[in-house]
């Protein structure tokens, strides 16, 4: 849904709406969690890993390194939480005002002019899938706030009280919504770039190095199953040498306030493991990684802090021109959403037949500059499919692929990008269904063929510099092997939508919003008949005042006639 009226009051972004103190620079844009990394990041490089490899002169027992964090201290006393609080209620997550401050007004609000911000139509798609992206737990979050107020560069009493351990979860917005702030951190291009990964030895050296009284930078560990299913986020704070090439590194794990725990590190063997569930209550699961699977990372926190790069924004020159920022260099954004336990896989292919994505129970990587982005929820049960990102402006196949599905679903598939978004919504998928949309370069063509009988909602949203645009077209019929069509070329104002192969008749409802820098105008019509087969050419480029109507040419066996759609926004 889109959050409407957000008012342009001033938002302190230096580093973030709750952090105090100097802003850090940020970093690069570059992947947040990458599986298919071709080398170590620097920092990593260039540490001797001596006393985990077999050294002549073995570290000394006991602890090795500590920062001063304790989890009964420094942690929140209440778990992490996904879909619902400790109380029932829903949590507020993301609002417009944390987009703006995340990535500045001047790239977001489509009429931050007019005293209000709207977000663009990429804007507001990311806000969405990043806030569903939560439902599975906010434990990334839980670990980057912890710390930041453990060090005091966020205020406990912008959150409601003295201390961390005084603070409580229902009922408090502001800490909320601080939760959700940080745990966006992880799809931060520029904390991915400072990321640190590898075997589990040069992830140990690493956290030997870092956990030290008043760091220069605080770190979480993000741990995975060897399939990167299951992605958890903890706080490590010290490191203990057991002897033999035994090491815990002791963490605070949001799921078990006030707890300490420890991940176990067998240098010798070069893995790790830790045994964990979402609550105390709950049978615990083994996660285990080893110099095979690279199954753990260290995410920084200072990278986050501050303005970020916009990797959705983008727009095209002036002119008559619509269809995504087509000069604008970044790359695409491609989610599944569903079931966090059982849902189909994307397989995603380019002009060239390389494809990204889980192929046969594997996952493949064989498109240059593209990354798989495996997602943190918390939840070890979770097997929620990650998200792929790869080069933008180029043409792009996505299958849904419901070969390993056990059971139908209901999932979305979308595709964000500099400029341009595009989404099917509600797919009912079904065990053996393989669906495809294929999006063109800067979403001018966007088709989606299903294998199966249904009538999905297309979105698809686009801005230049004159104005954004949304459109919603719904109840296409769409019959097995028929492909659903939409075009919005470069250049004109017009949206043209076909079901090509499909003899049904199809009522469609169309919606469409304009936003500028004077406002937001919306125009909907529903209940448009359209024959199988039949071409539909909306004609939106002059419309710009909701009382006028918005013409509509059809196309039936060669014959063109033309009707004005009234405005039926309201009624």
């Amino acid at each position: 849904m889109r959050a409407r009226g957000e008012s342009c009051g001033e938002v302190d972004r230096s580093r973030g709406p709750h952090v105090r103190g100097r802003r850090r620079g940020t970093a690069p844009s570059c992947p947040r969690v990458t599986i298919f990394a071709g080398a170590v990041g620097a920092v990593v490089a260039v540490l001797a890993m001596t006393a985990c490899s077999g050294s002549a002169t073995p570290p000394p027992l006991g602890t090795l390194a500590d920062s001063g964090f304790r989890p009964a201290a420094n942690g929140f006393p209440f778990a992490n939480y996904g879909a619902t609080l400790e109380n029932g209620a829903a949590p507020t997550n993301l609002t417009v005002a944390d987009v703006r401050a995340m990535f500045g007004d001047k790239e977001v609000c489509a009429d931050a002019a007019s005293g209000r911000c709207d977000l663009i139509p990429e804007a507001q798609a990311w806000l969405d899938d990043t806030n569903k992206g939560m439902a599975g737990g906010h434990c990334y979050g839980f670990s980057v706030l912890a710390q930041l107020l453990w060090e005091g560069k966020v205020n406990h009493a912008a959150l409601g009280a003295p201390s961390t351990t005084a603070l409580s979860v229902n009922n408090n917005e502001a800490l909320q919504r601080a939760i959700a702030y940080y745990w966006s951190f992880q799809l931060l291009g520029s904390v991915g770039s400072k990321a640190v990964r590898g075997t589990p030895n040069q992830v140990l050296a690493t956290l030997r190095k870092v956990l030290k009284p008043h760091p220069t930078d605080t770190y979480t560990v993000a741990i995975f199953k060897p399939d990167f299913s299951a992605g958890h986020a903890v706080t490590p704070y010290a490191v203990e040498n057991e002897g033999s090439g035994k090491f815990k590194v002791l963490i605070y794990d949001n799921n078990w306030p006030g707890a300490t725990r420890a991940i176990s590190f067998d240098t010798k063997a070069n893995s790790w493991t830790y045994a964990a569930s979402t609550n105390p209550d709950d049978p615990e699961s083994t996660y285990s990684g080893n110099a095979k699977t690279k199954s753990m990372t260290l995410l920084p926190t200072s990278p986050g802090l501050g303005d970020q790069p916009c990797p959705f924004c983008g727009k095209v020159p002036d002119g008559p021109t619509l269809g995504g920022g087509l000069g604008v260099k970044g790359t695409d954004e491609i989610t599944l959403t569903g079931s966090d336990t059982d849902h189909a896989d994307l397989v995603i292919a380019d002009h060239s037949g390389h494809r990204l994505g889980d192929v046969n129970g594997a996952l493949v990587d064989h498109i240059s500059g593209a990354r798989v982005e495996p997602l943190i929820s918390g939840d070890w049960s979770d097997n929620i499919e990650p998200d792929f990102v790869v080069p933008a402006h180029a043409t792009y196949t996505v299958t849904i692929d419901g070969s390993r599905l056990r059971s139908p679903d209901t999932e979305t598939l979308r595709l964000i990008g500099p400029g341009y978004d595009v989404a099917v919504d509600n797919i009912p998928v079904r065990p053996g269904d393989r669906d495809t949309l294929v999006v063109a370069p800067g979403a001018t063509t966007v088709s989606y063929t299903s294998s199966r009988a249904e009538s999905p909602t297309i979105e698809l949203g686009v801005s230049d510099t004159r104005a954004d645009y949304t459109f919603t077209v719904a109840g296409v019929s769409d019959r097995p092997g028929s492909t659903i069509n939409l075009r919005l070329p470069a250049e004109g104002g017009t949206l043209t939508f076909d079901n090509m192969g499909s003899a049904g008749r199809s009522t469609v409802d169309l919606k469409v919003v304009r936003e500028t820098p004077r406002g937001v105008q919306v125009f909907s019509h529903d209940g448009v008949g359209l024959a199988g087969g039949d071409k539909a050419e909306l004609e939106f480029g002059h419309w710009a005042n909701p009382t006028e109507g918005m013409a509509l040419v059809t196309t039936h066996a060669g014959q063109r006639s033309a009707q004005t759609l009234a405005d039926q926004q309201g009624a």
